[in-house]
C-alpha cells in the first residue's frame, strides 16, 4: 500500500517537472553563466528559508493568540464564578434581612421619599405620594398598604435606580404596576407613576 502511495506521488512529480514551462526555465537555468547560477540557487534557498521561517512564526502566533483566548476565557470562567458566590451570598443575606423585616412597619412614604434621595431626584419632580392606610386582607396573614407615586421631568436612570431602590429595600416593598409617558418638550426626560405595595405579618 505504501509502495503504492510512494510510486503515485513520484509518478505525479516527475510529471510535475516534465512540465514544459518548467523544462525551458531548465534550458534558461542551464545557459547562464556559473556565476548568475550561482546567484539563483543562493536567492532560492534565501526564499527557502524565508517561507519556512515566516510559516513557523504565523503557526507560533496562532498557537499564541489560541493561548491567551483560551486564557481570556479561563479569567472570565474565574469571574464569573466569583460573582455567582457573591450573588448567592447577598442573596442568602438578603433572605435574612427580609425575613426579619417584615415583621415591621414601613411607612411607603419614608421608603419613597429615602430611595428618591439617593436616585438623585429633585424634590420638586414629585408630583405625587399617596400612600393608603394598612388594611387587612381576607384569609391572609398579614396587612398591606400601597402607595401611589407620581414624578414629572426626570431621567430613565434616575427611575431605574428609585424602583432597584424601592425593591431591594428590606422593607419588602414591590412594584405592582407602572407607566412610563416620554416627554415632548425635552426628551431627555420622562413622567413616570407607578403603585408600590408592601406586606407586613400581623
Amino acid at each position: 500500500m505504501f509502495d503504492d502511495i510512494k510510486y503515485k506521488i513520484q509518478e505525479k512529480w516527475t510529471a510535475f517537472i516534465g512540465n514544459s514551462f518548467f523544462e525551458n526555465l531548465r534550458i534558461k537555468y542551464e545557459s547562464l553563466p556559473a556565476r548568475e547560477q550561482r546567484l539563483i540557487k543562493v536567492s532560492s534557498i534565501g526564499l527557502a528559508i524565508f517561507l519556512i521561517l515566516y510559516m513557523v512564526y504565523s503557526m507560533m502566533m496562532g498557537i499564541s493568540q489560541k493561548e491567551s483566548k483560551i486564557n481570556e476565557a479561563v479569567g472570565m470562567a474565574q469571574k464569573l464564578d466569583e460573582l455567582n458566590d457573591y450573588v448567592t451570598a447577598n442573596d442568602v443575606i438578603l433572605k435574612k434581612k427580609k425575613k426579619t423585616a417584615a415583621t415591621k412597619y414601613v411607612s411607603l412614604y419614608d421608603l419613597v421619599n429615602g430611595q428618591e434621595i439617593a436616585a438623585k431626584i429633585m424634590p420638586e419632580s414629585r408630583v405625587e405620594i399617596k400612600e393608603q392606610p394598612r388594611k387587612e386582607v381576607k384569609g391572609a396573614k398579614f396587612l398591606e398598604n400601597t402607595a401611589n407615586v407620581k414624578y414629572s421631568k426626570i431621567s430613565i436612570k434616575q427611575l431605574k435606580e428609585l424602583l432597584l431602590g424601592i425593591e431591594t429595600n428590606e422593607s419588602t416593598a414591590k412594584i405592582v404596576s407602572l407607566k412610563i409617558t416620554r416627554r415632548t418638550d425635552d426628551i431627555r426626560y420622562i413622567d413616570a407613576e407607578f403603585e408600590v405595595i408592601s406586606r407586613t405579618a400581623k
